[in-house]
C-alpha cells in the first residue's frame, strides 16, 4: 500500500475481504489502515452492510481498529436515509409494515421504532433483505418463505446486494443472493449499495478533492472495482476476500468478464 500512499488523497475501503474476515483482521490489516489513515485527508470504511455505521464501528473496534482514523458508511445506512427523505418512491415509508430479512438475533439499519416491523413477509407493506441466516436457513426455504409476498407484489429493498458473503471465515450466500430469489419469483428489488452510484455519491458528498485523487479498495471485482470505476474513481483489488482461493490468472479472468478490472492489484491490505 506505500508505493500508491502519496498518490491519493481519498480511500474508500471496503471491510469484510479486505480488513478482516468476520473473525479477525488479517495480518497487516490494523497496521495498513493507520498508515493509510496517517497521509490520506479522508478515509470512509465504505461497506455492503445492512446494518447503520455505529454497529459496524463497533465490530472493527472489537476486532483491532479502535486506533485507526476513519468513518464509516453502510448501504443500511444509506437505504433508511433514502427512505426517510421519500428518495425511494412512496411504497417505501417511515412508519409501515416492514419485514427485515437477516440472520436471527442480529440487528439492522431497519430495526427502527419508526417502523412497524413483523415477522412474516406476506404482512408487510414492504421487505428489507438485510442480511442472511445461511447456511442456518437454506436458500430453497427463503424461497418458500417469499413466495406468497412475491406474488402478491410486495416491494422490496436489498441494502446488502453482495451475492457472496464472508460469516466467520467462510463463504456463504449473502442477501443479494436472497434478492434475486425474490426477483426470480416475480418481486420487484430496489439495490442501495455497491456498485450502485447512490452509496458512493454519499460517501464523496462531503469531500473536498478531485476523483482523480479519490480511490476504491476492495475484494469484489463486480461490487467494489466497478462501482468505482463508474464512478471515476482509481481501484484496487486485494485478493483476499471471496476470490481467495483463485489464482491471479483466474482472477483477472474474472475480473475482465465483468468489466471491473482494476487499477492496482495487491496480495492483502499491508502498507
Amino acid at each position: 500500500m506505500r508505493d500508491i500512499a502519496d498518490q491519493f488523497d481519498v480511500y474508500l475501503v471496503d471491510q469484510y475481504g479486505v480488513l478482516h474476515d468476520g473473525v479477525a483482521a488479517y495480518p497487516g490489516a490494523i497496521d495498513g489502515l493507520a498508515r493509510i489513515a496517517d497521509h490520506a485527508r479522508d478515509v470512509i470504511v465504505l461497506t455492503n452492510s445492512g446494518k447503520n455505521a455505529s454497529d459496524n464501528m463497533a465490530r472493527l473496534a472489537q476486532l483491532g481498529f479502535s486506533d485507526c482514523r476513519f468513518r464509516v458508511l453502510s448501504s443500511g445506512e444509506v437505504g433508511l436515509q433514502l427512505v426517510r427523505s421519500g428518495g425511494l418512491g412512496p411504497r417505501f415509508t417511515l412508519g409501515a409494515a416492514v419485514c427485515v430479512i437477516g440472520r436471527r438475533g442480529d440487528r439492522y439499519a431497519f430495526s427502527s421504532d419508526v417502523f412497524d416491523l413483523v415477522t412474516r413477509p406476506d404482512d408487510a407493506a414492504f421487505l428489507v433483505f438485510a442480511g442472511s441466516d445461511a447456511p442456518r436457513t437454506s436458500l430453497d426455504s427463503y424461497r418458500a418463505l417469499l413466495q406468497t409476498a412475491a406474488q402478491t407484489g410486495v416491494p422490496a429493498i436489498c441494502v446488502n446486494p453482495d451475492i457472496t458473503m464472508i460469516r466467520d471465515g467462510e463463504l456463504v450466500p449473502a442477501p443479494g443472493a436472497i434478492a434475486r430469489i425474490y426477483q426470480d419469483l416475480g418481486g420487484q428489488v430496489d439495490y442501495v449499495g455497491k456498485p450502485d452510484g447512490v452509496i458512493f455519491r454519499h460517501a464523496l458528498g462531503g469531500v473536498t478533492t478531485d476523483v482523480e485523487r479519490a480511490i476504491m479498495v476492495g475484494d469484489s471485482p463486480e461490487h467494489d472495482v466497478c462501482g468505482g470505476r463508474a464512478m471515476g474513481l482509481s481501484t484496487l483489488l486485494v485478493r483476499t476476500g471471496i476470490h481467495r482461493s483463485l489464482g491471479e490468472p483466474e482472477l483477472l479472468s474474472l475480473c475482465a468478464a465483468c468489466g471491473g478490472t482494476p487499477d492496482f492489484l495487491t496480495a492483502s491490505f499491508k502498507w
